[in-house]
């Protein structure tokens, strides 16, 4: 199936609702962008009206090719966010870097400049910035960039925390009304066993289904970094009234990942949202069986794991962001002119 059919030929704009709202689910395409290999030639582009059967866009060519940037010429780990009309997309620069990368496009088509913001610009013991995710804050009309760090003082703090990096992660935020300015960044997420490191936050909202919505509540989904052997490689929730927490402070128990019965291996790169009335969870499982992996939940407590169903273009796709947007917010996407 080629999903340039169901692309819409005109962009309107529209500012995308939150996952969890009743729009009619029937108007919405979901969109994986992701990387491969090493994230040296670019970030790609699938497309799906079921959030099941992916299709490239662009014919299986880059949307944004590596910019060229001394020792931050990666494109790693790409987050996509539609809001007000425009894309905004975020990515890991390198393994070893102190910023992130930003692009914006209207279409999905032409993208701005990519431009690299410094984010730690004012501290200079930072070690990495690794997988930042862009969302949009409702409550503090703002958008949320989040991302995991080590700092110098977390690794040498002999609390035991072990990892294949040697490193030790808490999350890490930033905020930005116009991707011109950016708050300092600060620590976000920081779990209460100080032994923990953990990486790739995600949050969605969750409305309760009630007419009140003091009930309602933020979910974040993170990934335990530790050893397997230490109980980590896995992905696990944690609560919040506010979307910018504080958030539980115990991590739950793992719901998919290594040490449970959904894809039993190193899990990390989650995306959640609801569908039809049920939560999604996507993540990456290097190694796996599945170039991508799929669970679905009605409550956020009960898994099924729906991995086989998914059908991708390429084999080893690699740690990208689900989102669910409008039909009438994807202009007409054709082929990049200089491609």
């Amino acid at each position: 199936m080629k999903y340039l059919l169901f692309v819409m030929l005109a962009f309107a704009v529209s500012p995308i609702t939150l996952a969890t709202d009743t729009t009619d689910d029937a108007e919405h395409v979901f969109l994986l962008p992701y990387f491969l290999g090493n994230g040296e030639t670019g970030i790609y582009l699938t497309a799906s009206d079921n959030g099941l059967t992916f299709d490239w866009l662009n014919d299986g060519k880059p949307i944004l090719k590596a910019p060229k940037w001394p020792d931050e010429s990666l494109t790693r780990d790409p987050s996509i966010l539609f809001h007000d009309g425009v894309f905004h997309m975020v990515w890991t620069t390198s393994w070893w870097s102190r910023s992130i990368g930003y692009a914006s496009s209207k279409d999905l088509v032409a993208w701005s400049k990519p431009r690299k913001i410094d984010i730690w610009r004012n501290r200079k013991d930072i070690r990495n910035t690794w997988a930042p995710e862009l969302h949009w804050d409702p409550e503090q009309n703002v958008f949320l960039i989040l991302w995991s760090t080590t700092t110098d003082a977390e690794l040498v703090d002999k609390d035991g925390t072990g990892n294949p990096h040697d490193l030790d992660h808490r999350s890490y935020a930033s905020t930005t009304p116009d991707f011109k300015e950016f708050s300092e960044p600060k620590l976000f997420y920081s779990p209460a066993n100080p032994e923990l490191s953990v990486i790739d936050p995600y949050i969605a909202h969750d409305d309760r289904g009630t007419l009140s919505k003091a009930d309602d509540r933020w979910v974040m989904v993170i990934k335990n970094e530790m050893y397997e052997k230490d109980g980590g490689k896995n992905l696990r929730l944690v609560f919040s009234r506010s979307m910018q927490g504080p958030y539980d402070s115990k991590l739950g128990p793992p719901i998919v990942g290594a040490g449970t019965s959904i894809v039993n291996r190193m899990g990390e790169g989650p995306s959640l949202l609801r569908h039809n009335g049920e939560w999604r969870l996507y993540w990456d499982a290097p190694g796996s069986e599945f170039s991508y992996c799929l669970a679905t939940s009605p409550d956020l407590k009960t898994w099924t794991n729906r991995s086989s169903e998914m059908k991708l273009p390429v084999a080893h796709m690699r740690h990208g962001t689900v989102l669910k947007i409008p039909k009438s917010a994807v202009g007409k996407f054709s082929p990049n002119p200089d491609e």
